[in-house]
């Protein structure tokens, strides 16, 4: 059986996240030289349950997320993938947490108010 990620419980992994900015951009890389095609976006998020800064990463097809600093966001389809690096007798284990995108708390539950043509018109 081959290990490729885990889904956590994102309550129990995560608890209450918030938003904390963008932290870097991956780019793509052929024949050791980096492109400008961009990879990947890495956003830090502040967890209640790991007591810290988690790390979560989006593919280059979502959107830049400029959300307020310290909002409350959701993680969509996350997962948790690991590499071990060795060296020697020791190792060092690396989580990596991904997702298929950060959204608002609650974003998908509510509707967008509209506005009538006209209701902000100053006189």
């Amino acid at each position: 059986m081959k290990f490729n990620f885990i889904v956590p419980d994102t309550k129990a992994t995560f608890g209450d996240l918030k938003f904390m900015g963008l932290n870097r951009e991956r780019f793509v890389y052929e024949d050791g030289k980096r492109t400008d095609k961009l990879e990947s976006r890495i956003y830090n998020l502040a967890s209640s349950v790991q007591k810290g800064q988690i790390e979560v990463t989006l593919p280059a097809h979502i959107d830049l997320k400029e959300y307020e600093p310290f909002v409350d966001v959701e993680l969509k389809t996350p997962q948790i993938s690991a590499m071990a690096m060795s060296a020697g007798n020791f190792a060092n284990l690396n989580w990596t947490v991904r997702a298929e995108d950060i959204v608002l708390k609650g974003a998908g539950s509510t509707s967008k108010a509209t506005t009538t043509a006209g209701s902000n018109d100053k006189k």
